[in-house]
């Protein structure tokens, strides 16, 4: 009980869902660069200003994300957020937005790990 609490109150939600979202988006615009060439292919992407919204909104509503809320953190499913992209976008452009969703993705699993990694210390009671 008191684990599931550990790991349910704080930022480990909403980095999880924020690496959920990264690497689906990255998958999206992968498969837009192979397709690049494709005739007739309409471009996909994800809303990443309205998952952010939607992330913004859970982590009000959670007390700013430092742990104050109890609510559960709902998760945000990526294909809510597709569209299809009528614009005709470049491939340095395709290559920017993966780029920076990778980065993107690598901060939050860089954040989750130095928490758990924190968590683990507590749990072992080393002071570092």
């Amino acid at each position: 009980m008191w684990l599931n609490h550990l790991m349910n109150n704080g930022n480990g939600p909403l980095l999880e869902q924020v690496a959920k979202f990264s690497a689906a988006r990255y998958e999206v615009l992968a498969n837009d660069v192979a397709n690049v060439d494709t005739p007739g292919y309409r471009m996909k992407d994800l809303d990443v200003n309205k998952f952010y919204r939607q992330l913004e909104s859970q982590s009000a509503a959670r007390g700013g994300g430092k742990g104050a809320g109890s609510s559960e953190t709902q998760q945000i499913e990526p294909q809510s957020l597709l569209f299809h992209d009528g614009n005709n976008r470049s491939m340095e452009q395709l290559i920017t937005d993966s780029t920076r969703t990778a980065l993107t993705y690598n901060l939050a699993i860089e954040l989750l790990r130095r928490q758990f990694q924190s968590y683990e210390m507590a749990l072992r009671e080393r002071v570092s």
